[in-house]
């Protein structure tokens, strides 16, 4: 008995005494990108011993059907890094990538952290999603008797207890955490029936249950995704189409911001889209 006793007493500090006090804390890492956009992958490393944890940090990229680094197609030049994380410290590690418009491979990545003898290895899977206007020109060719659609994205913040807006242009910065109000109008269609196809950029996520609003007629939604909005849209009152909703800057990197679309039977064109523009999120630096 007094034997099994001091077992049990040992348990906790065996287990405790294998606790990592350094380690890979976070991933920052968008579900998927397009073609195009610059990403920065981040992973936040952590110390809770009580001394320097230094060492190097290696990103590979892989082509999971050849099994080969792809490394230089997606412009990995800072994969290798040094890193110091101070005592009870946390630090992000940020990669940044470009995907080329040319690559539809399936890729994963690779993490290697180096320390001494020790090797911490994570790894995970970069979806990429095709970009169909590589070809064309940001802003759509319309003709006079064409309806024109309009998107636009703000940043909302508050200022003396007011929330505000500020229009956000091409490459305009916003910090992760930031919310973006999305605004889409369709002026000058005749139609009694639209479905709207609206895709976010790829370092956003939305709120669509939350924020989704219809101003002018009625709509249902046909299809949401991860990426992805199908709306069916109903005039009501032979007014213009006006839809908005929120999203919330996750990921950093340069994301294309795709154009939104609309169709139906009536229009004098198959589909019409609006511009498309592209937007940066830095990572919001905390205190």
């Amino acid at each position: 008995m007094k034997i099994l006793i001091s077992l049990l007493l040992l348990i906790p500090f065996v287990a405790t005494a294998q606790q990592k006090t350094t380690g890979i804390n976070q991933l920052s890492i968008p579900p998927f990108v397009r073609q195009g956009d610059q990403p920065s992958l981040s992973y936040q490393l952590f110390n809770t011993s009580k001394k320097d944890w230094t060492g190097t940090i290696h990103l590979q990229l892989i082509d999971t059907l050849q099994k080969n680094p792809v490394d230089g197609w997606f412009f990995n030049q800072q994969g290798n890094q040094y890193f110091t994380v101070e005592p009870t410290k946390k630090e992000w590690i940020e990669f940044p990538i470009q995907i080329p418009f040319e690559y539809n491979k399936p890729t994963a990545w690779q993490l290697y952290v180096k320390t001494g003898v020790d090797t911490i290895l994570r790894t995970g899977f970069l979806r990429i999603e095709p970009w169909e206007y590589a070809e064309e020109t940001a802003i759509p060719e319309t003709s006079p008797e064409s309806p024109i659609l309009k998107k636009k994205i703000s940043r909302q913040y508050s200022k003396n207890a007011q929330t505000r807006l500020e229009l956000l242009a091409q490459n305009d910065r916003v910090l992760t955490g930031d919310t973006l109000l999305v605004e889409i109008e369709l002026t000058g269609s005749t139609s009694n029936k639209i479905i709207l196809s609206e895709q976010w950029p790829a370092g956003t996520q939305p709120n669509m249950v939350r924020s989704l609003s219809t101003h002018t007629g009625g709509g249902r939604v046909i299809l949401l995704t991860d990426k992805e909005l199908k709306f069916e849209w109903v005039n009501t009152n032979q007014s213009p189409m006006r839809i908005s909703y929120q999203l919330l800057a996750t990921y950093s990197g340069l994301f294309q911001i795709p154009p939104a679309t609309v169709s139906s039977p009536d229009l004098p064109q198959q589909k019409i889209r609006s511009s498309y523009s592209s937007l940066i999120i830095e990572q919001r630096k905390l205190p």
